[in-house]
């Protein structure tokens, strides 16, 4: 195990992970006040890529570029610095303290509605901006995606699978003479489960990304992993909905995330945002969040697209008090004398879908009935207004009684 890199600054204080890549170091930076800590990525190990030092140079230098772009991110890894050592090339990138998702993740337990869309929501707003750089993840899958200590938000690590270097591979075998074995142009980076088709055949695109991140959410639904869920041997989509619980405008949304071919996927990140903002209304407080987590350059374009006009259409069985206050105004008598009928009735869809921790059926609407209450109380207001108005005429002006007269009165008038 190497102690010391770049001479003696940076001194490795464990080892984080080994991949294709090679390792990953925790390391403390000796050169600046109190040690930070932070993280070495060793990259293109010649021990494992029989390729020349001229070529991983060229691949190294345009990895860096491709890193700084990320460099303005907030959730993303900063790149710190780059050195070759002894003719092996090495990434130093920032330390987020946190766990990751995988620790969340353990098989059987199954995360609610809310937090599944909150997990897409923030992870296509990362996935959004990465893109919009130019850059293809490869490896979304739980233990690169970090939940930061400081303040609990989602955070995607380990560039170094980055596509745009592999590009070079192959442009690289008919300009030099130093041939790059084919295996190594086509190679399948990525995780069993959430690497599609096209990427396990060395061609992955953007939208595979979105199908790592839609295997993830089917993951945290269902409390199976990937790899263990069935699929359908005519079309080879997964088939996941019978072992979860969820909404069916939530699961088309994932459904189209992890088609198994990338032409019938959401083509960006973007438009998979796009797909999710509807569903907002579902969960109350996402309004709230949703705008600070997206990319400053796509910001503007979602602030006012959740429509509570639509929150209806989306989740029939979880009505939103507030928009149904807003449509009293234009409810019907018809409709008022419908509802009076069906008042106490269940609806068709309480027997119909059981109740579920997330899901659950209202039979009354909350708007309508309180329209229906004041309906009530003006009527008995109106009766009760009619009574003592009848009983002020009275007191102050009553009808005069007629009796008969005396016989005494009777002579007289005679």
């Amino acid at each position: 195990m190497l102690t010391k890199l770049q001479g003696e600054r940076y001194q490795v204080v464990q080892i984080l992970g080994k991949s294709l890549f090679g390792q990953t170091y925790l390391v403390q930076d000796t050169h600046l006040p109190d040690y930070p800590t932070c993280v070495v990525k060793h990259f293109l190990p010649s021990s494992q890529f029989p390729i020349s030092v001229e070529i991983r140079r060229k691949l190294f230098s345009r990895e860096v570029e491709a890193l700084k772009k990320l460099d303005n991110y907030d959730l993303v890894p900063h790149l710190l610095a780059h050195f070759e050592d002894n003719l092996e090339f090495y990434l130093v990138q920032q330390f987020i303290e946190g766990h990751a998702l995988s620790v969340e993740l353990p098989p059987g337990d199954r995360w609610s509605q809310s937090k599944v869309f909150q997990l897409l929501w923030e992870v296509l707003s990362i996935l959004n901006f990465v893109h919009s750089c130019g850059l293809i993840h490869r490896d979304v899958k739980p233990s690169n995606i970090l939940r930061r200590k400081q303040d609990n938000r989602l955070v995607l690590i380990d560039f170094g699978a980055v596509k745009p270097i592999w590009n070079q591979l192959i442009i690289n075998q008919g300009k030099t003479s130093n041939f790059i074995p084919l295996e190594y142009t086509t190679i399948a980076i990525g995780t069993p489960g959430y690497m599609p088709h096209e990427q396990q055949r060395g061609k992955p695109r953007p939208n595979s990304d979105i199908y790592a991140l839609g295997m993830i959410a089917i993951q945290a639904l269902t409390g199976v992993h990937p790899t263990q869920l069935p699929e359908d041997r005519n079309t080879g989509e997964i088939l996941w909905q019978e072992l979860a619980q969820v909404n069916e405008k939530l699961a088309l949304v994932l459904n189209k995330m992890v088609c198994h071919h990338f032409r019938d996927r959401y083509n960006s990140a973007k438009e998979a945002l796009e797909a999710l903002a509807p569903l907002t209304d579902f969960y109350t407080s996402t309004q709230q969040w949703a705008s600070t987590l997206l990319p400053q350059n796509v910001r503007s374009e979602y602030q006012n697209s959740f429509p509570e006009q639509n929150v209806n259409q989306v989740f029939e069985n979880n009505l939103s008090a507030p928009l149904l206050n807003n449509q009293t105004n234009n409810i019907s008598e018809q409709e008022i004398v419908e509802l009076v009928t069906k008042l106490y009735t269940p609806t068709q869809e309480s027997t119909l879908n059981p109740s579920s921790e997330n899901d659950q059926t209202i039979c009354i609407s909350p708007g309508k009935l309180t329209l229906l209450t004041g309906l009530m109380l003006g009527v008995v207001s109106g009766l009760i207004f009619m009574v003592f108005s009848y009983w002020s005429v009275q007191m102050i002006a009553p009808i005069p009684k007629i009796q008969n007269p005396s016989p005494e009165a009777s002579k007289v008038l005679q």
